[in-house]
């Protein structure tokens, strides 16, 4: 949280993690419309899936707060949000983030359907109850807290068709992979924040990073072969914009991923791969719903 956003409005939004959120609603609404594309879009369906998960993901960023509010004092790129910043009070936030969650997984589960709500749930069980303790526990929390960050693809297949198809998977696939190098290069840039938080991720652990850029480069692999997987099945000519946009973008991430395994790079290189692991997502699922829709 920056210090100049002191209102109360603007700290209760940071308080849901928006931009994390905004992904997961994006991700959930890629599944919806990449799944049986000449289905007929139901407005009522897409409205609870867009609202619910983003209700759902802001009360887990919320309740993450909470239970991490001692650890984000600690650490300098949290030490500003609201909690530790005493701008709301750690109960508030908790009680915000539980209605907001809950309010989520209904809309969700009596807009769209049961396996859809059922989805949503699974992802803040995950997400709170599995990830968030093993942070101070051990450096295999960033493979388990890929699995939540992962679902929302397959929560909008769900809402669509009651079912989750084979797009679903592969999308629930490709955001599994791409997980792992974005945290590694955000563990290298604040290895020092994470340990002073107590946080084991693999920096804490490694602090030449050699483990992290293994990682990246062992997860970025099959991620690349996902998205090869969907140019090859849902267009076969490769004459899409997606077939070249994917190309291109995952040539750029893995170029920036194999600069990362090198130890004189690493440092300088941590944080273009974090940015071209924040863009790489948006305009490949963009590119992907845009084609699948037209």
């Amino acid at each position: 949280m920056s210090e100049r956003a002191g209102s109360l409005p603007a700290a209760y939004w940071e308080l849901t993690k928006p931009r994390l959120s905004l992904l997961s609603v994006l991700s959930a609404l890629a599944g919806y419309f990449c799944s049986a594309p000449r289905q007929p879009t139901d407005l009522k369906v897409l409205a609870a899936l867009a609202l619910g998960t983003a209700l759902a993901a802001g009360g887990c960023g919320a309740i993450n707060m909470w239970w991490e509010s001692d650890a984000d004092a600690k650490m300098e790129r949290t030490r500003h949000r609201p909690i530790p910043a005493g701008l709301i009070k750690p109960g508030a936030a908790l009680l915000f983030g539980m209605l907001s969650l809950a309010s989520g997984v209904l809309i969700v589960w009596n807009g769209a359907n049961a396996l859809a709500g059922a989805l949503t749930a699974a992802t803040a069980i995950s997400y709170l109850f599995l990830y968030t303790p093993l942070k101070t526990m051990t450096s295999w929390c960033t493979l388990v807290g890929s699995l939540p960050g992962a679902i929302p693809p397959i929560i909008g297949t769900a809402a669509k068709l009651g079912h989750i198809d084979e797009m679903g998977w592969l999308l629930f696939a490709l955001l599994f992979f791409w997980q792992v190098p974005h945290f590694m290069a955000l563990a290298v840039l604040w290895r020092e924040d994470y340990a002073r938080g107590g946080f084991k991720v693999s920096t804490v652990q490694d602090p030449s990073g050699r483990s992290a850029a293994l990682w990246a480069l062992l997860f970025i692999i099959p991620m690349l072969f996902v998205a090869g997987a969907i140019a090859t099945i849902f267009f076969p000519n490769w004459t899409s914009p997606f077939v070249w946009v994917s190309f291109l973008a995952g040539a750029w991430f893995f170029k920036l991923t194999l600069d990362f395994a090198v130890p004189d790079r690493r440092a300088a290189v941590a944080k273009p791969l974090f940015f071209a692991s924040i863009l790489y997502l948006p305009v490949v699922l963009l590119t992907l719903t845009l084609n699948r829709i037209f």
